[in-house]
């Protein structure tokens, strides 16, 4: 498991909770661990939901995902300041739209371009009722493009519109 992970699950394995709330997970960071400031636990959480480690249910509460289930947090852990520089750089650099986009032209040859207009003509085939993210699965599928490192960041990307 990488730092971000262990970090991110580290609320939920120690308060032994399924779901928190955003105040939650901001207070495990900033006041009972003691880990970070009030910003980058905010940033922190944002981070987490872009690169589909958590998620938001029904009530708006965070849930961890399924491939962090069985994180252990070691004794002593505590998050490098490393980790919210590069967390933040990666997150925000890496569309996964774009990345699958990337994935289907490098697998088909096709222009990246040609295959956005493909994209925005499977949205229109639906009348413009899927999001962008659902659009470029159903372009992955019809191009038979292993895209299965992106679903956690495109499906937290359509849980968070």
């Amino acid at each position: 498991m990488t730092e971000i992970e262990t970090t991110v699950a580290a609320p939920f394995r120690h308060t032994r909770m399924s779901a928190l709330t955003q105040m939650k997970f901001i207070y495990y960071y900033t006041q009972d661990k003691k880990w970070m400031s009030l910003e980058q636990s905010k940033n922190l959480i944002k981070i987490a939901e872009r690169k589909g480690l958590i998620s938001k249910n029904e009530n708006g509460d965070y849930i961890l995902s399924d491939s962090l289930a069985d994180v252990k947090i070691p004794t002593g852990f505590r998050p490098t300041d490393d980790i919210f520089a590069g967390a933040e750089d990666e997150a925000e650099d890496i569309d996964p739209v774009e990345s699958v986009i990337g994935e289907v032209s490098a697998k088909t040859g096709k222009d990246k371009k040609e295959l956005v207009k493909e994209m925005q003509e499977i949205k229109s085939h639906f009348d413009n009722l899927i999001y962008t993210e659902a659009a470029v699965i159903l372009l992955a599928k019809k191009y038979d493009t292993e895209i299965s490192k992106y679903t956690l960041a495109l499906t937290a990307k359509i849980e968070s519109a």
